[in-house]
């Protein structure tokens, strides 16, 4: 790539600049969030664009001229639903909206870098690499994964259905024009911890460079080998992210550990897939589920494969959700969770733990839970405390079994 700027003195030579770029739903909000939390300044010029739609008169006139009144609501603000079933359905009018877009969204990104102190800032841009945007910036990063990724994310994540999914990626130019041009390619086909450990190894390195002392760096053409993180980068990655493991099964390192805010859209995925997607769960009742319960979650290397959620009190441990997939994790990562959970019950001095398998749950998942001493029983068979949190727990259409950790009971 060839910089406009070659030759000539960086705007800020104090700071190091990354412009941040990828395909819809590739995990760039991801990767910016971590930027910030490592203290760099984030600018995300998708929100600067809708400040600009609710805000800037001229801007929303013109849009209107443009594309018609009926995108325009009542108080001059721009309906941006309307705006982009036009737009992206229509390339050449995307292409007409960007160019009366993207002056003032440069003009305000410039504007707060300039009103920054930090010394990193990463500047997230879909369309970072067609702008002039870039030749501001010391390297470019970029976010990849596979189209069926995106479009899971699409309308799991953000609720859109199979078609408009589908426009809305189709919509953009192929994910390779970008990483051809990448510094730092990230892959998010993974789970969280994985995006996580990818972007640790490239801050690592990142740090490792001087504050900016001449011209953007030039990006990589389709071609050009990038120098790979330096070991000992991604060992000290590694052992920041990596959670410590529970048990080593087939060659594969198995880890458990309570879900984060930052887990969910994989857990709704995990969750999709799980009940080949009849349960449609919003990640706002996630994050209130997450709240009200712990959810612990089992994977193998970068994948998670199991999610179980479980509460205790009053001496009875609960375990009221159960996400598999696929089986084959019930070798693997599900008896590492169901284990962590024992563990913790009998710290919390439980008397027992009941389960709440689906009725129609596959044969595999009752014999391993048979194979953790769960038994079935009745709600008229348990004590008193116990049926009280049968009742208060179990789900519609699931089997109550129990497993006793202690046959005396504690007064």
């Amino acid at each position: 790539m060839s910089s406009n700027n070659r030759g000539q003195a960086p705007r800020w030579p104090d700071k190091i600049v990354i412009g941040l770029t990828g395909n819809i739903a590739t995990g760039k909000s991801s990767v910016l969030r971590m930027a910030a939390e490592n203290g760099a300044l984030t600018l995300d010029a998708d929100k600067i664009v809708h400040e600009i739609l609710e805000h800037d008169p001229t801007v929303q006139a013109a849009i209107a001229v443009a594309f018609g009144p009926q995108v325009r609501k009542p108080d001059g603000q721009i309906d941006r639903a309307a705006l982009a079933a036009i737009v992206f359905s229509d390339a050449a009018a995307l292409r007409d909206l960007e160019m009366m877009l993207h002056p003032a969204v440069r003009t305000e990104i410039i504007q707060r870098v300039n009103e920054s102190r930090a010394k990193v800032v990463f500047i997230e841009a879909i369309k970072l690499l067609e702008g002039p945007l870039v030749n501001e910036c010391n390297a470019v990063w970029v976010t990849a994964c596979s189209p069926v990724r995106q479009l899971e994310r699409l309308m799991i994540c953000r609720g859109m259905d199979d078609q408009t999914a589908a426009m809305r990626v189709n919509a953009q130019p192929p994910a390779a024009e970008k990483v051809a041009r990448a510094n730092v390619v990230i892959n998010t086909d993974g789970d969280m911890a994985d995006t996580r450990l990818q972007f640790e190894a490239a801050w690592a390195q990142l740090l490792r460079q001087p504050a900016a002392t001449g011209a953007p760096a030039a990006v990589p053409t389709a071609g050009q080998p990038k120098a790979p993180p330096a070991p000992t980068a991604v060992k000290k990655a590694v052992e920041k992210a990596t959670p410590a493991p529970v048990l080593e099964a087939d060659g594969s390192r198995v880890t458990v550990r309570r879900a984060r805010p930052s887990d969910v859209p994989a857990v709704l995925l995990l969750i999709h897939k799980t009940s080949e997607g009849r349960v449609k769960t919003k990640r706002a009742e996630l994050l209130m589920s997450m709240a009200e319960r712990s959810y612990l979650i089992g994977q193998e290397g970068a994948e998670i494969t199991t999610v179980i959620g479980w509460a205790a009190d009053s001496g009875v441990a609960r375990i009221e959700q159960i996400y598999i997939h696929p089986l084959s994790a019930l070798n693997v990562t599900t008896p590492a969770v169901m284990v962590e959970i024992e563990r913790t019950a009998q710290e919390l001095i439980c008397e027992a733990i009941l389960a709440f398998p689906p009725q129609d749950a596959p044969e595999p998942v009752r014999q391993m839970f048979a194979a953790m001493g769960f038994e079935a029983r009745q709600k008229s068979q348990l004590p008193r405390v116990w049926r009280t949190a049968a009742d208060e727990s179990q789900p519609e259409n699931t089997q109550l079994l129990v497993k006793v950790l202690r046959n005396v009971r504690i007064s």
